[in-house]
């Protein structure tokens, strides 16, 4: 089977297209999956210097439309024209960067429509037929395929509309319903004559097989099988007219032909919305270009749902192979799950783009999904809990994390610019690796892997870390030459991290562009613009670098309409939450260096402060409440630079919220000590256990109280093994053994 890659890098341009969202509603998070992997495509072709056009736009016509503008009492254009502003707003909140989006409602649209009626006609592969339709008779007017429910003639779902079931996705016509029913008056129709369109799509059996199971075929293996099984039943002609009424493209001649007014089905002018937004994007360039440049000399990708797989790979191709344009590849994704069930309002796991966005940020989604998606047709599950390690231990503790430390430790230390890059052994090494993980990416990028791309993304990162580890590049040098040859390495990181910024660009591109940024304003317009491409991967850069923003936010889940969702599922969660088991070879608390910034009595509480606690660019500052009033002053307190733990659930204390807690030694005579660090540490630096993995996902109270730490020959201790911070033992003085830390 030919790949990708392969196929596509034969052809000069390339278009992509994403299924046109339709203009009848707000979208939630499971539309979001195929735009996104259609975007992150777009992008790295981009990246990598391909000619592409990546265009969509909002589908508007249809018979939904028409009632749901009724209801709201304004006309379909303006009904529809809402969702078509409010989509294109949504889909930037996720960084879907469209070279242009349309409507099917347009000019061209109608135009294009025409010229394939009357193309089609003309090679007499479109007729009319005179057939019996349901007719509603007390509402006086034959009944379109949306204004019709009944059970599916395939799989006997009930309520399913006239012209494509929901459950089992067969096609059919509506007289096919099984005991049909019009959802205007609720009465069951009966079957009158009338006159409609039909194209030959029983004509093109023979070809349509011929290209699913060709030997160059890309089409997924899961899609095959269906369409070798549609094709085994056989195709039946296609009905693409409507009656009134309609929203949509009145027929042309369709009165002195049959007698009446007749509209063109909306699943033959939608797709060919693809070809109008193509020919609007060509407009809009103001060269020579029209859409046949891409869609005939060049070639077509189009991402798509499976609820929709019947259209775009029977009737689509069959149409567009009757034009003499070449056949797309296409690309079919799965449903979103969340939490493994189908989206629900009441238990809280139904998510608008909007309100996902406003929870999450659009980043951290597009990251997750990467890494679940691998050109499949397999449902993608968003286990809220997997998006919240995902984003917080992969996403910002290992890419991130080795990325802020590298930059924000060169630009304190090394922030002019460096003289030499190290080239030993160890470098030898590491760049040997990145040029093998570096080609991984680029081809799982290309077969839309983006799984596969990711995993070898951090994997890099991974390296970074521990290279960085190995290296301790904060730890003082005995002489001139040792602190050149770490100034050398520490150039090799930042290089490294330059180049991670790149390979995942697609993915999460604000993260990348604000690691451009810290390399100067130059770079963000580099290539008109576009900032660091594919050709810019190297390990020569020695110039001056700045303090970079923070690149990934911590997130903590969000509870939604939790009054609405039932008593069981929410205590079930939660014992679902505090129960999860740590394996043994992982350090159950996340701790990191804070610096207390301000110090205020608790409003409703004698004993008890609350604390401002920075902890630097990648976590920011969080309140933390502590029982200390009894022991220190506030001034004793401000401006301390100690240790806290951070993956504690956040919980109120007397009605203001701990986002944390302060670590105190304290032995059997109430003698107290904080695990206090010099300045020489970075806020936010992570104290680590040798041999164990650091846990950064949220535990409870008596996780905290069952991990045991104590204070052994002046060392705090876990397990017998030493708590330590950039690679040095904690120490605690004036404690006797055995003194607790709280």
């Amino acid at each position: 089977m030919t790949t990708l890659q392969s196929s596509i890098e034969k052809k000069e341009k390339t278009l992509i297209t994403m299924a046109l969202p339709y203009a009848n509603g707000t979208l939630h998070i499971g539309h979001l999956l195929g735009f996104i992997q259609s975007d992150i495509y777009s992008r790295f072709l981009k990246l990598i210097g391909k000619d592409v056009a990546y265009v969509c736009g909002s589908d508007m016509h249809g018979t939904p439309i028409v009632i749901n503008s009724k209801k709201a009492g304004v006309s379909p254009e303006e009904f529809s024209g809402k969702y078509f502003e409010e989509h294109q707003k949504d889909l930037a909140k996720f960084l879907i960067k469209f070279d242009n989006y349309s409507h099917t409602n347009t000019e061209d649209n109608q135009r294009l429509a025409e010229l394939f009626f009357k193309t089609l006609k003309e090679k007499e592969l479109i007729y009319t037929k005179e057939i019996e339709q349901l007719y509603d008779e007390e509402a006086g007017q034959f009944l379109p395929d949306r204004f019709i429910k009944g059970a599916c003639p395939k799989c006997g779902a009930e309520d399913q509309y006239g012209d494509v079931c929901e459950s089992c996705n067969a096609s059919y016509e509506p007289t096919d319903l099984v005991n049909p029913y019009s959802t205007i008056t609720g009465s069951k129709p009966i079957l009158k004559k009338t006159r409609h369109y039909y194209f030959k799509l029983s004509s093109f059996e023979t070809y349509l097989e011929a290209w699913v199971n060709s030997e160059g075929s890309v089409i997924q293996k899961e899609v095959k099988n269906w369409l070798n099984t549609w094709l085994t039943d056989g195709l039946k002609d296609w009905c693409i007219s409507r009656d009134q009424p309609y929203f949509g493209f009145e027929i042309p001649g369709a009165e002195d032909e049959i007698g009446e007014k007749k509209y063109f089905y909306v699943w033959l002018d939608a797709p060919i919305g693809y070809i109008s937004s193509t020919q609007e994007l060509c407009t809009k360039k103001g060269i020579e270009c029209t859409w046949e440049d891409y869609w005939k000399d060049g070639q077509s990708l189009h991402f798509l749902g499976k609820d929709i797989a019947y259209f775009h790979f029977l009737f689509w191709p069959a149409m567009l192979h009757a034009m003499d344009i070449p056949m797309p590849k296409l690309s079919v994704n799965g449903f979103i799950t969340v939490d493994g069930k189908k989206m629900s309002k009441s238990r809280g796991t139904f998510f608008t783009a909007t309100e996902f966005y406003d929870l999450y940020g659009a980043e951290n989604l597009r990251f997750y999904f990467a890494s679940h998606s691998r050109r499949s047709v397999q449902d993608i599950n968003l286990d809220l809990e997997d998006f919240r390690a995902v984003s917080n231990n992969v996403y910002m503790g290992s890419l991130g994390n080795f990325c802020f430390r590298t930059l924000s430790f060169a630009a304190r230390n090394y922030g002019s610019g460096f003289e030499s890059i190290a080239q030993g052994a160890d470098e030898k090494k590491l760049l040997s690796e990145f040029n093998t993980l570096k080609d991984e990416v680029y081809t799982a990028y290309y077969e839309q892997d983006f799984k596969l791309a990711l995993k070898a993304i951090v994997k890099i990162a991974d390296l970074g870390n521990a290279y960085f580890q190995k290296l301790e590049p904060w730890r003082k040098r005995e002489n001139e030459g040792e602190a050149k040859e770490v100034a050398s390495k520490v150039v090799f990181m930042v290089n490294l991290a330059r180049n991670l910024s790149i390979l995942v660009k697609p993915i999460v591109p604000e993260f990348s562009k604000k690691i451009e940024k810290a390399f100067g304003p130059e770079v963000v317009l580099l290539h008109f613009g576009k900032g660091w491409q594919w050709e810019d991967i190297n390990f020569e850069h020695k110039g001056a670098i700045a303090m970079p923003e923070k690149l990934v936010e911590k997130i903590e889940l969000a509870v939604k309409n939790e009054e609405k969702a039932p008593k069981k599922d929410k205590k079930r969660s939660e014992k679902k939450k505090l129960s999860k088991e740590i394996p043994e070879n992982v350090f159950p608390l996340d701790i990191r260096v804070g610096q207390i910034k301000e110090v205020k009595n608790h409003p409703n509480a004698e004993k008890l402060y609350v604390f401002k606690v920075d902890f630097g660019s990648e976590i920011g500052q969080r309140q933390i409440v502590a029982g200390l009033k009894a022991f220190y002053t506030p001034g004793q307190l401000l401006e301390k630079r100690t240790l806290f733990i951070v993956n504690l659930a956040p919980a109120k204390i007397r009605g203001e919220m701990s986002q944390g807690m302060s670590l105190i030694a304290e032995d059997e005579e109430k003698n107290m000590a904080f695990l206090e660090q010099d300045d020489s540490v970075a806020l936010g630096t992570q104290a680590t256990i040798e041999g164990l993995e650091n846990y950064t996902q949220e535990i409870d109270f008596k996780t905290f109280q069952n991990a045991g730490m104590f204070i052994e020959n002046g060392k705090v201790v876990y397990k017998g093994k030493v708590l330590l911070v950039n690679g040095k033992e904690v120490k605690v003085s004036g404690l006797k053994d055995g003194a607790q830390v709280m």
